[in-house]
């Protein structure tokens, strides 16, 4: 057998959780049939202050036998054999494994929904935004009966447009308040209109963005430049605690009856400085 061969059995071997040394040793004496310690030492290229450890191992492992004698002598179990034992001990691992899983969720259930109180805190830096917009998604499937959302950009990503589709099909009422809407964020609002986002306006150039679900949970978004439009660091705090989501529920769906109904036909662009307007104004 040439060296290149014993190299791709040794390889094997240590796929079923052997060492490189047990590996080697199991291997050679396969090769070598029944031979004393040393032999083996030197034919495996095992230090000879650990081929006998070595060579417990394999015995404890069912993969090599003592035979009698003096000096004694060491016998490798047939392969056929050995690997369907390894295999078998493999097995019964995994389904020990498999039963301290079911046993770990069982013991391990994450906190029910009502009994969230507060998730706290977090101050957006490199990863806010993708944070920002993972908690949304998360708050949109959630949703039963409507949403409200506080908005001046339109935010969109993939992820969310798809989370608002599902909402829609299953018959949950998104409310959108605008606090403008012109030529940065016509196309988006639009795109959320014509996806069955109902849309009012309520002009005002400074206000939290807020997102609130069933009258349940409640996220804002505290941006440190209110004003600005790219590149600015926010501060998002989502609660599920009742007494803050009663009083921003409230104050959502006031707003919502005072804003002015979008009535999207009625937008154009003014072609001298691209501002939005309404016909009707």
């Amino acid at each position: 057998m040439c060296i290149l061969e014993l190299r791709e059995i040794i390889e094997t071997l240590k796929s079923f959780q052997l060492s490189d040394y047990e590996s080697r040793t199991y291997a050679n004496l396969v090769l070598m049939g029944p031979a004393k310690a040393s032999i083996i030492s030197r034919q495996s290229n095992i230090p000879r202050s650990k081929i006998y450890e070595v060579l417990n191992n394999l015995v404890d492992k069912s993969l090599v036998e003592v035979m009698g004698g003096r000096p004694v002598e060491f016998k490798a179990v047939t392969p056929e054999v050995a690997l369907k034992n390894l295999l078998e001990k493999r097995e019964t691992e995994i389904l020990e494994q498999k039963r301290k899983i079911e046993t770990l969720s069982n013991f391990l259930k994450p906190v029910s929904k009502e009994k969230e109180v507060m998730e706290g805190v977090w101050t957006s830096k490199e990863g806010g935004w993708k944070d920002f917009v993972n908690r949304v998604t998360e708050m949109f499937d959630r949703s039963n009966e409507y949403i409200y959302v506080i908005t001046r950009d339109f935010t969109w990503s993939s992820k969310q447009a798809e989370s608002l589709k599902k909402c829609v099909s299953r018959g949950v009422k998104i409310r959108t308040v605008a606090m403008k809407i012109d030529d940065s964020n016509y196309y988006r609002a639009k795109w959320y209109h014509s996806n069955g986002v109902e849309i009012r306006l309520f002009k005002t150039d400074v206000h939290p963005r807020l997102i609130l679900i069933d009258g349940k949970e409640v996220l804002m978004r505290l941006d440190r430049n209110p004003i600005k439009r790219e590149s600015f660091s926010f501060t998002s705090i989502w609660s599920r605690d009742p007494a803050l989501v009663k009083a921003l529920d409230v104050y959502a769906k006031s707003l919502w009856n005072m804003a002015k109904a979008v009535d999207f036909s009625k937008i154009k662009i003014r072609p001298k400085n691209k501002e939005l307007v309404f016909e009707s104004e």
